[in-house]
């Protein structure tokens, strides 16, 4: 009897501890971009500005397809386009392994959203590029994120999402052992422009 009833207390401790343990955090299909109620207006996860800070992805967020599958552009219609395309704006780059857009990096987005709302027969591809460290199936999903990211905060600032298309380029381009200074300029997401689509 006394055996069983430590086993009930020692059960309750636990799932007590386990219940006030838990933080509410964001899930890891959430970026550290979050609608602040009006359009253009971000806050990180926790409710702050972010703009003196680095963004980082949520801690223990997972990234999905791995395999490798369905990274390809979004629309077919890139696969015969792409080589007309224009790269006129400045890439968007990104810290080791993140995929979120940091605040230094807002305005050039702005400059690509205000280019889109103005050239209404202009669509974008935005292309998310990784350096050489991790395997190419994590850089493909990884340059998938950083397109995605890129993408949802243009669709944030008004972009049309039927214009903006993403392509995940992983490392395919990197600089195999490239120093540092040279693996942060290839963790970027890229833009090609095809204007009279």
């Amino acid at each position: 009897m006394k055996s069983n009833v430590w086993l009930l207390c020692v059960a309750l401790l636990s799932a007590g501890f386990i219940g006030c343990s838990k933080k509410q955090a964001l899930s890891p299909e959430d970026t550290a971009l979050l609608k602040g109620g009006t359009r253009g207006t971000f806050v990180n996860g926790d409710g702050t500005s972010g703009e003196d800070e680095d963004l980082l992805s949520p801690v223990g967020a997972t990234i999905t397809g791995l395999t490798g599958d369905g990274l390809a552009p979004q629309d077919p219609f890139w696969g015969d386009n792409l080589a007309n395309g224009e790269r006129p704006f400045e890439p968007i780059f990104f810290g080791f392994d993140q995929y979120n857009v940091g605040a230094e990096e807002r305005a050039k987005l702005q400059d690509v959203a205000a280019y889109l709302d103005a050239n209404t027969d202009a669509r974008i591809l935005v292309e998310g590029y990784c350096d050489w460290k991790g395997t190419p199936a994590y850089n493909k999903s990884l340059g998938d994120r950083r397109a995605s990211s890129v993408k949802q905060y243009l669709v944030d600032l008004g972009a049309d999402t039927n214009r903006v298309d993403i392509l995940s380029m992983g490392d395919e381009l990197a600089t195999p052992d490239a120093d540092s200074t040279t693996s942060a300029l290839e963790r970027k997401a890229h833009f090609v422009v095809l204007s009279g689509s």
